[in-house]
């Protein structure tokens, strides 16, 4: 059986917007950054006291290179002058999440199929919702 696939007026026209935001971005890293406190090892210092004055905050950029997570510090310069560049990567992943979304619902639409959720690790912007818990996986935490 032959089936061609027709974008619905407003799907194309939503793919269209995608496509254009995606074309408008700018500069992106991958990964998050995610300020750390520290205590250090010396016995009489601020870090100790009752309540602690802890070090910090330290940027703490990680990534995934290779499957493996890579770190970094970056000093309150380098997070002013690349933080907007984590927020566009963001933006990117939110984006293409949107254009998988919208691509499985023509297919399931095209195919007669029930639909599903979208892929797994993606939510869709401006909302809420999160995908529910995954039972198995709540097990083995407790």
């Amino acid at each position: 059986m032959n089936k061609e696939l027709r974008p619905l007026p407003e799907e194309d026209a939503e793919r269209r917007r995608i496509a254009k935001a995606l074309s408008e971005a700018g500069f992106c890293l991958p990964g998050s950054i995610g300020d750390e406190r520290t205590r250090c090892g010396k016995p009489n210092c601020r870090c100790k006291s009752d309540p602690p004055v802890l070090h910090g905050p330290y940027h703490h950029w990680t990534r995934k290179i290779g499957g493996r997570t890579a770190g970094r510090y970056l000093s309150d310069d380098q997070l002013d002058r690349y933080g907007s560049w984590f927020e566009q990567a963001k933006r990117i992943r939110d984006l293409l999440a949107e254009l998988e979304t919208l691509s499985l619902r023509i297919v399931e639409r095209t195919e007669g199929w029930d639909p599903q959720a979208p892929p797994t690790g993606h939510r869709p912007r401006n909302t809420d919702e999160r995908p529910p818990a995954n039972p198995a996986r709540q097990r083995d935490k407790q």
